[in-house]
């Protein structure tokens, strides 16, 4: 675990629900998994009961590529809530990743990396940030 979980942690976590809790269970084992179909094998995401292209019901969780790319981003200079203050400023970015045909597209942080040096198609990995006993974040680093 990183320093982080050790103390409380003050930002917002997820809440998971029956379609979303075993990716983050997979986020947990420091995996990204994503709903994939069983009826045409298209990528679901977010995660739900039904296929938007053929409407089956049926999935498996699919693990997936610790890589992506940058779709877009947005750096923040703003604190919002007390708990990012340490942060300013900090990039959030919408995440491709690699081999789901663009369909799985996550948003996160880029970390590790002058905000100012971002762009938009570069290439990340995927850096693991156990915040809690409950919950790992998926974040990203250039690849």
């Amino acid at each position: 675990m990183t320093e982080n979980a050790t103390m409380t942690y003050a930002k917002p976590l997820p809440s998971p629900n029956r379609d979303t809790q075993p990716f983050w269970d997979a986020c947990r084992n420091h995996e990204l998994r994503a709903q994939r179909c069983s009826a045409c094998g298209r990528f679901r995401w977010p995660p739900q009961g039904v296929c938007p292209a053929c409407y089956s019901w049926d999935f498996e969780w699919t693990r997936l590529p610790d890589t992506g790319k940058i779709e877009s981003y947005v750096v923040v200079h703003y604190v919002s809530l007390p708990a990012f203050a340490d942060d300013v400023p900090y990039v959030v970015a919408q995440i491709i990743i690699d081999g789901t045909d663009e369909h799985v597209i996550l948003t996160s942080n880029v970390v590790d990396h002058p905000w100012e040096e971002v762009r938009v198609g570069m290439p990340l990995r995927v850096v693991w940030d156990d915040v809690t006993p409950e919950f790992t974040l998926p974040k990203f680093r250039p690849a």
